[in-house]
């Protein structure tokens, strides 16, 4: 039975551990053109964890992303406290990864991705979400409503100061 977590919303400081964790890697690696933190950051502090290697993973679902993303997500900076509905969702597909749920997974990614970019990011996902794992880093599965969906989200050739990135 998968235990799950019913919330309206959820800002990372209610987050688990393993899913502060998971959040910051992906908002550092996602801008990784920043001075802070660096690569060398994110890799020690994910090896402290004992998951160095997802950081693989993270780089490989970025470039996913970057590469055949058709709907941008929103990212927020590494140490922002709120949340956006995209970042629920990409923990909502790591955590079914973890279960071994691979359509909620292709479903979730699938709002962003087309069918051939979310079969590419299924092997780094699984990869990501076994590590953690492994490591006794487990991602609760949690349903979140989410608000206005359309509002956050914006077509592949997004503006400058595009609300997606801050």
């Amino acid at each position: 039975m998968h235990q799950s977590t019913q919330t309206r919303s959820l800002d990372l400081p209610a987050l688990s551990a393993a899913e502060r964790l998971f959040i910051w890697g992906f908002r550092a690696k996602a801008r990784s053109g920043g001075a802070v933190p660096t690569a060398a950051d994110i890799q020690q502090v994910y090896d402290h964890f004992r998951v160095g290697d997802a950081v693989f993973s993270l780089e490989a679902i970025i470039e996913i992303f970057a590469c055949t993303a058709h709907t941008a997500i929103e990212v927020h900076c590494p140490t922002c406290p709120r949340m956006s509905d995209s970042e629920h969702g990409i923990l909502r597909a790591i955590a079914a990864a973890q279960q071994d749920r691979i359509d909620v997974v292709r479903e979730q990614f699938e709002c962003w991705l087309p069918p051939v970019g979310a079969d590419w990011a299924l092997a780094p996902v699984r990869g990501l979400a076994t590590i953690f794992r492994t490591a006794g880093l487990i991602l609760p599965e949690r349903h979140i409503r989410t608000f206005e969906h359309d509002r956050t989200m914006a077509m592949k050739s997004w503006f400058v100061g595009s609300p997606t990135l801050h």
